[in-house]
């Protein structure tokens, strides 16, 4: 593997904040911003993982007050064991749903395009619609998005070279396992150099910032009140589908709506929980617990291993659990001993780290397993005179970029302690209660919402999706002082004829009620849309507000008690949210 030209060597993970993902320091020329980085992604990640040990007492029964999942940033690990979790790229629902084509080149242009090689006009079939109790209703195979069907946290973008007989070959597969939520908390730090990091990785000079800029319909910025800056655009043309040309396309970070690190924390604090069910086999318990989606190679076997460690079947005393920090989901090196090369270059010296480290060492100087890389390319030097497509794997030329996917795994890593006192107690599996409670999603700025929500792309099974799917759970900003701030609170476990009598947010925020409309889109984790509710929201925060995130808190007509949403409101002073 050839690693990138490093600026910096790789940090130790510290034992009292979230490191950001993989170890990677984007601001090493400037301390400063990257201290702010750091207090924004630990604020961030601290949030995502009171929510994941919430967990769902809104709309769910069994499924809430995961505490066999814990916080590693306060919770003495000076014990703890590490427990690598890997599972292939490639995505498994495919021939989960579509078993006869196993190791066909339908299976390879599925992944790598979305349409069949046999007939390049089709894409997917329908599935059913309750793939835990198939009842014959069917939907459009999703996830749905420019490259939605790749939704092992790996995605991937390939560049063709057009050879003088017009056939097109591989030139370049960029693979990324880099969540949205970091590059949101980047942009928010400064644009500028979400710019650099897009123009370095991918290689690609041509970007320009404004191509990176969340607009509104008419083409115009839309200013995101966080920062006073315009917001970020996840799905911009140089983050966007399967093909990477010199004017648009690539993968820079991940767009499958499921494909969220707030998203994998929830559904490792989720399957904390012992089930009734047993651990006799992932479907069996992903079915149970109702976390990610059957079928694919990462959910359900993530479960079930953060499982076996709980219940004590992992040849340990029964343990809590969490994904080590920095938790994320990892690239491993692939298993270059298959291939050949026409002329005899070890083919593993095309494969390149642009993003990551290649390993991390904990505050207590123990290695994790595995290696954390985030962005990876593979590709022949063109002074070589070849393309990746006269590379061979086990004799057979590579046609798809994803027939490499099976030379590689990806990894996230967990940590157990051991358990003190009791056991957690074993729980049915997760239902429906008699009783809904109003349940808050996100919290978003009126502006970016509605941007979002009104922009709007076609897909590859003929499904059209909104961006608002791929927004993010990180806490949008104010300020002490500001008042009357339109945004949006997106909830479900309401009726819209019978309102919410009331909104908190805490101490210092006064909160007013608007209208209330149904929207439909993907909440971000999940695979497919839900209609839930868009609560139109004026916040007013005191001048002495205290500074820090916020739980969310919606009452409906006779409930006596409020259940409160974690961080979703985030007070920052002024001085934190200066421009670049």
């Amino acid at each position: 593997m050839t690693a990138r030209p490093e600026k910096y060597q790789a940090p130790v993970v510290p034992n009292d904040r979230f490191l950001t993902p993989g170890g990677q320091i984007d601001f090493p020329e400037d301390p400063t911003k990257q201290g702010t980085l750091n207090q924004l992604w630990n604020t961030n990640l601290s949030g995502f993982t009171a929510q994941g040990i919430t967990g769902n007492p809104w709309t769910a029964t069994y499924s809430s007050d995961q505490t066999s999942y814990y916080d590693p940033t306060t919770t003495d690990t000076s014990k703890a064991v590490y427990a690598q979790i890997t599972w292939s790229p490639l995505p498994g629902r495919i021939t989960y749903y579509f078993p006869q084509l196993a190791n066909t080149l339908d299976l390879f242009s599925l992944a790598d395009t979305g349409h069949y090689e046999t007939n390049p006009t089709e894409s997917f079939g329908q599935i059913t619609t309750t793939p835990c109790q198939p009842d014959g209703q069917m939907e459009a195979y999703g996830p749905y998005g420019p490259r939605g069907w790749q939704d092992e946290y790996c995605e991937w973008s390939i560049e063709y070279a057009v050879q003088p007989d017009g056939t097109k070959k591989i030139a370049r597969i960029d693979y990324t396992c880099e969540n949205p939520e970091y590059f949101n908390s980047v942009w928010m730090i400064d644009p500028n150099k979400v710019l650099e990091i897009y123009r370095t990785t991918l290689d690609k000079p041509q970007i320009m910032l404004e191509d990176l800029v969340l607009r509104d319909a008419a083409g115009n910025p839309v200013i995101d009140p966080s920062t006073g800056r315009p917001a970020y655009n996840p799905l911009n043309k140089w983050n966007n589908g399967p093909l990477s040309t010199e004017t648009g396309g690539g993968a820079m970070h991940l767009t499958s709506t499921p494909n969220t690190i707030q998203t994998e924390i929830g559904l490792a604090s989720t399957a904390t929980t012992p089930r009734t069910c047993g651990n006799t086999s992932v479907g069996t318990l992903i079915c149970c617990a109702q976390y990610g989606q059957i079928g694919r190679n990462s959910d359900p076997n993530i479960g079930a291993q953060v499982n076996r460690y709980v219940n004590g079947t992992a040849n340990v005393s029964p343990a809590k659990l969490t994904l080590a920090n920095p938790p994320g989901l990892y690239i491993q090196t692939p298993n270059f001993g298959s291939y050949t090369t026409p002329d005899g270059t070890d083919a593993s010296t095309f494969w390149t780290m642009k993003r990551g480290n290649a390993t991390l060492t904990d505050a207590y100087g123990r290695p994790l397993p595995g290696t954390f890389v985030l962005h990876a390319t593979f590709m022949v030097p063109p002074q070589l005179g070849y393309t990746v497509s006269e590379i061979k794997i086990a004799g057979i030329p590579i046609m798809y970029a994803s027939q490499i996917n099976q030379t590689f795994e990806m990894q996230i890593v967990g940590q157990a302690i051991s358990q003190t006192g009791a056991p957690p107690q074993v729980q049915p599996c997760a239902g429906s209660p008699a009783t809904v409670l109003p349940q808050p999603l996100q919290l978003f700025h009126k502006a970016v919402f509605d941007a979002m929500y009104a922009s709007t792309y076609s897909t590859v099974v003929g499904v059209t999706a909104d961006l608002a799917s791929n927004s993010t759970l990180i806490a949008p900003w104010v300020q002490p002082g500001q008042t009357n701030v339109p945004m949006v609170l997106v909830l479900t476990g309401i009726d819209s004829s019978q309102p919410p009598t009331g909104v908190s947010l805490g101490d210092g925020v006064t909160v007013n009620i608007g209208d209330i409309t149904p929207v439909t889109y993907a909440i971000p984790g999940n695979s497919y849309p839900s209609q839930n509710h868009a609560m139109a929201i004026t916040v007013s925060i005191s001048s002495n507000a205290a500074p820090g995130v916020r739980d969310c808190c919606v009452t409906n007509p006779g409930q006596e008690q409020p259940v409160p949403m974690p961080s979703l409101l985030d007070i920052r002073p002024a001085q934190t949210r200066k421009s670049p």
